[in-house]
């Protein structure tokens, strides 16, 4: 049976020190299972069974023989030795998930599925419009190009034009939907 309670540890260069904070354990009913890579720390109960309070796997080895722990009314304190010195990041070695690698995004291929997905996906009104004056910039050559920008532009969005040899001699005139007058706002 797991009781897990709220220990803490701080360190030397040769020990890790894990203070458990339980109340009221005695001497006799303290159990302390010390392995070269891992911890656990429990408390006897009166029927005989063990509670265990921490199971921690070590992220680094201990000298099992040179650990000792001690109760007092309001802790179990735990003295772990070192098997090489040195400082220690984290009293916990990582989970196995937390070590091995995600697997890797292949971007390329994300990117041609949106692109499919894009491509595929049916649209309404102005969207529709648009893409269609997307594609054709996208597909068309550099002069096609030149006479779409030149026309936008010069006609303030009213015409656009992929005639090159038409559009290049001369400015676009603004060209205002049927039923509208152009005004400019100087």
């Amino acid at each position: 049976m797991t009781d897990r309670v709220k220990f803490d540890w701080y360190q030397t260069e040769s020990d890790v020190v894990v203070t458990v904070l339980r109340r009221g354990v005695t001497l006799d009913q303290c159990r302390v299972n010390f392995e070269e890579s891992a911890l656990t720390v429990g408390v006897q109960t009166s029927d005989d069974s063990v509670t265990e309070l921490v199971n921690v796997q070590l992220s680094h080895p201990i000298d099992v023989k040179k650990c000792s722990y001690k109760c007092t009314p309001a802790k179990i304190e735990v003295k772990l030795r070192k098997l090489n010195e040195g400082r220690w990041e984290t009293l916990e070695a990582k989970a196995q998930s937390e070590l091995t690698p995600k697997e890797k995004k292949n971007w390329d291929k994300l990117e041609k599925q949106v692109i499919e997905d894009e491509e595929k996906a049916e649209l309404e009104g102005d969207a529709a419009v648009n893409r269609l004056f997307q594609k054709i910039y996208k597909d068309a050559d550099d002069d096609v190009r030149k006479a779409m920008v030149k026309s936008y532009s010069e006609s303030g969005g009213t015409v656009l034009s992929t005639n090159w040899n038409e559009i290049k001699k001369e400015a676009t005139p603004i060209k205002p939907p049927d039923g509208m007058e152009w005004k400019s706002y100087d």
